[in-house]
């Protein structure tokens, strides 16, 4: 058989694998749970998050018990997208994240998505700024910690609190990561401390409590720091570390 031809029989197959696994994902998310809810914490009829590719987390994000595609290009929180999750298991276009923020032209806008308190809903750190342009690092506009579930039009949360990541340099990149040994999703922060620096800044995440504040100790620990010109790494791999491949 010809090359060709095998690659015509190997993209059915392989749309056909996928439509099976979200198919099967949706089936998980519409089982009622006896209880309400499950030890976790998740709502009835959630299922967990599940990864389809490195760069794409399927979960619930708006509480509605329907998968949504969180979709992480470059695992750097700037050119993330989401598709909302259908009725029948399909997902609608992508929508980029900044644009659901309110971000204008101009500003740099970062998000991360992940249970960071690990109670069965997938949760958002954002953070809005307008880059200085020089050696002063500028102050977030909007920078918040959103527990889950989130308004589809605008990415709001009932809960959300302000958090710190925009006080201590001005935020270039976010992505989830894993400092410790916990279940509990932690954050990197890509910063603009000024006069030529780069950080990458850690929040760790408490039980019971979500993301954390500024730590120091986290940060000797944790970080590191570099130059406009060789800036610290940031994690490519940090769902990878909380969450197995879509089955």
């Amino acid at each position: 058989m010809s090359r060709t031809r095998t690659r015509w029989i190997a993209a059915p197959l392989a749309a056909a694998a996928l439509t099976l696994t979200y198919a099967g994902y949706q089936a998980g998310a519409a089982e009622p749970s006896a209880q309400g809810a499950d030890p976790s914490g998740r709502a009835a009829g959630a299922a967990a998050p599940c990864l389809a590719d490195a760069t794409t987390l399927v979960g619930d994000l708006d509480g509605d018990a329907r998968p949504d595609k969180i979709t992480d290009p470059e695992h750097t929180g700037t050119g993330m997208t989401v598709q909302w999750g259908g009725t029948n298991g399909s997902f609608g276009e992508k929508i980029p994240v900044r644009n659901l923020l309110g971000a204008e032209k101009g500003e740099i806008a970062a998000a991360a998505v992940a249970d960071f308190d690990n109670d069965g809903t997938l949760d958002m750190v954002v953070n809005i700024v307008e880059p200085s342009g020089g050696d002063d690092p500028s102050t977030a506009r909007l920078a918040e910690y959103r527990p889950g579930p989130l308004d589809r039009t605008n990415l709001r949360s009932s809960d959300a609190r302000h958090s710190d990541i925009g006080e201590h340099g001005e935020v270039q990149q976010l992505s989830v990561a894993r400092y410790n040994d916990d279940q509990y999703p932690d954050l990197a922060v890509l910063n603009n401390s000024g006069d030529g620096q780069m950080d990458r800044d850690v929040r760790l995440s408490r039980p019971g409590g979500g993301l954390g504040d500024y730590d120091y100790e986290a940060k000797k620990k944790y970080g590191e720091f570099g130059t406009w010109a060789e800036p610290p790494a940031m994690p490519g791999d940090g769902w990878k570390q909380f969450y197995k491949p879509c089955s």
